[in-house]
C-alpha cells in the first residue's frame, strides 16, 4: 500500500483518520502507532519484523549510551567512569556496526530491501550518535520511540528527521483545523505532482528504455535526460509533500525535504535545495565529524569524496551510483575552484543554464544501471558514435507526445504552483480547485493505476 494507491486514498486514510479524530489527546500516540504498523504490515511480514527489530534493540541501546546529562555537566571522571565510558564507547560502534551490517545485507544480498529500511536506519544511526555524544537524552518511552521510527507520514522514504526535532512533538502537540487544512493543501498538491506530472513525464523515459539506449537522437537523448530529472523531481517532492502534509494532518511538523532545487546556481546550491533533510544528516554525522573545511583544502576536497562515494552506496551498490557520486563530487570540487574568480560571482544566467546542463547529465548516471548501457547513451547525448537504427526524427515525435508536460513540468518546478496556493489559503477558490484535483487523480489512478515512489526502492 502506497500514498498513491486506491487502497490508500479511499480505504486506509479516511478510516484511519475517522478513529485518530475520534481518539482521545493522550491516546492518539497509541491510535498513529497502531495505523502505522496495520499500513506497513500491507508488505511482507518478514520486512516488518526487521522494522519491530530495529526498534527494540536500538531503543535499548540508546538507553544503555544515555548519561542522563549533557558532556559538559558530567562530574569528574573517576577510574569506574572512564571504564562506562569505555564500554559506552564500544557498545555506540557495535551499534552502529550492526545497524549498518544489516543495510548492507539487504542492500548487497538480499532479493527485497524492507519498505524505507535505508530512511530509518539513518534516523536510527543519528539518534544514537545524539544520544552518545549528549545532544540529547534517550527516550524513556518505547512507544515513543517506536512512532519516531515507525510512523507512516514518513516510514517509506523520510523526511529523514532527527529525534531532536520530534521528541517534544512525540511527547505533546496540538492538532488544529488549520493544521489540518495546510496537511491537506499539501498531501493533495503533493498527489497532483505524482500522479499528473510524475507518472506522465515518466511514460517519456519508459520509451527511450524500448527505443534503446543506443538507437535515440542525440536530440531526442537529451528530451529523455530532461524527462528523468523532471520525472525523479516531482515524484520525490511528491512524496515528501504528502508525507509532510500527513505529519500535520497528525499534528507533526516534518522537515522541508525541497526548497526548489533547479532555481539554484550551482550543483552545491542544488544540493542543498534538493532532498535537504539526507543533505544535512550527511554533512552532520559525515562530513563534520571528518572535520569540514577545517582542515585545509586538501583534506576538504577529501572529506566531500567520502561524502558523494557514501551518498552513492546509500542509493545502491551497483558501480553507477558510485559513478554518479563522483560525478557529481567533480563539480561540486570544480565549482569550489571557479568560484574563485571574481567575475564568475557577477555572472546570472550562465550559471543556471549551466546547471540544467549538467543536472540531467548527472541523472543518467543514477538512472541507467547497467554502465554498458550508460556509456551508450551518454555518447547519444553528445552525439558520439554512430548509434543503432537511429530515427532522427524521433525527438519531434517525442515533443507532440509529451511536450506539453515537459513544458508544464518546468514551469511548476519553479515553485508558482506552491506560491499561488499559498496567497489562496483556504479560501474557498483553492479548496475547491484541490478537491477537483483529488478527484482526477484519484480517476487517473483508477484508469491507469498507481505507479511506485522512486525512492522507495532505496
Amino acid at each position: 500500500m502506497e500514498f498513491g494507491s486506491i487502497e490508500f486514498l479511499l480505504y486506509f486514510l479516511p478510516v484511519f483518520f475517522l478513529f485518530y479524530a475520534i481518539t482521545p489527546k493522550r491516546l492518539k500516540n497509541a491510535m498513529l502507532l497502531a495505523g502505522s504498523y496495520v499500513f506497513y504490515a500491507q508488505g511482507t511480514l518478514s520486512h516488518g519484523l526487521v522494522l519491530v527489530i530495529s526498534i527494540l534493540v536500538n531503543y535499548g541501546v540508546g538507553r544503555l549510551l544515555d548519561h542522563g546529562v549533557k558532556p559538559d555537566a558530567l562530574p569528574q571522571q573517576d577510574d569506574l567512569g572512564e571504564k562506562r565510558d569505555k564500554k559506552r564507547e564500544l557498545l555506540f560502534v557495535v551499534a552502529v556496526m550492526g545497524n549498518l551490517a544489516v543495510l548492507c545485507h539487504f542492500k548487497i544480498w538480499a532479493a527485497a530491501i524492507p519498505l524505507g529500511l535505508s530512511f530509518y536506519t539513518f534516523q536510527v544511526l543519528g539518534y544514537l550518535a545524539d544520544v552518545h555524544y549528549g545532544e540529547v537524552q534517550a527516550e524513556r518511552s518505547l512507544a515513543r520511540f517506536a512512532l519516531y521510527l515507525g510512523m507512516f507520514p514518513k516510514v517509506c522514504s523520510g523526511p529523514i528527521t532527527s529525534y531532536a526535532e520530534l521528541k517534544d512533538q512525540l511527547a505533546n502537540r496540538e492538532i488544529t483545523i488549520a493544521k489540518v487544512q495546510d496537511g491537506l493543501r499539501l498531501f493533495v498538491l503533493g498527489l497532483a505532482f505524482k500522479t499528473l506530472l510524475a507518472d506522465r513525464i515518466g511514460i517519456l523515459w519508459t520509451e527511450v528504455g524500448k527505443t534503446g539506449y543506443a538507437s535515440v537522437s542525440w536530440r531526442y537523448a537529451w528530451l529523455g535526460a530532461f524527462g528523468y530529472s523532471l520525472m525523479l523531481y516531482f515524484d520525490f517532492q511528491g512524496y515528501s509533500m504528502m508525507a509532510i502534509g500527513l505529519g500535520k494532518m497528525t499534528g507533526f511538523d516534518l522537515p522541508e525535504n525541497f526548497n526548489r532545487p533547479y532555481l539554484a546556481k550551482s550543483v552545491r546550491e542544488f544540493y542543498r535545495r534538493w532532498h535537504i533533510t539526507m543533505g544535512t544528516w550527511f554533512r552532520k554525522y559525515v562530513y563534520f565529524h571528518l572535520g569540514g573545511n577545517r582542515k585545509g583544502e586538501g583534506r576538504t576536497i577529501l572529506n566531500l569524496l567520502v561524502v558523494w562515494l557514501l551518498t552513492g552506496f546509500w542509493h545502491g551498490i551497483s558501480p553507477n551510483f558510485f559513478m554518479w557520486g563522483v560525478f557529481l563530487w567533480s563539480l561540486i570540487v570544480a565549482e569550489r575552484l571557479i568560484e574563485r574568480i571574481p567575475i564568475v560571482k557577477q555572472l546570472v544566467l550562465w550559471p543556471r543554464l549551466y546547471l540544467w546542463f549538467v543536472i540531467p547529465i548527472s541523472w543518467m548516471f543514477f538512472a541507467i544501471t547497467d554502465v554498458q548501457d550508460l556509456q551508450a547513451y551518454l555518447m547519444r547525448m553528445f552525439g558520439m558514435g554512430h548509434g543503432i537504427n537511429v530515427y532522427f526524427g524521433d525527438w519531434l515525435v517525442c515533443l507532440k507526445r509529451h511536450g506539453a508536460y515537459l513544458i508544464a513540468g518546468v514551469i511548476c518546478a519553479t515553485g508558482v504552483v506552491e506560491m499561488i496556493f499559498e496567497k489562496l489559503h483556504n479560501k474557498f477558490l483553492s479548496n475547491l480547485i484541490l478537491a477537483i484535483l483529488f478527484w482526477i487523480c484519484v480517476w487517473r489512478i483508477m484508469a491507469a493505476g498507481s505507479n511506485p515512489f522512486a525512492y522507495v526502492s532505496f
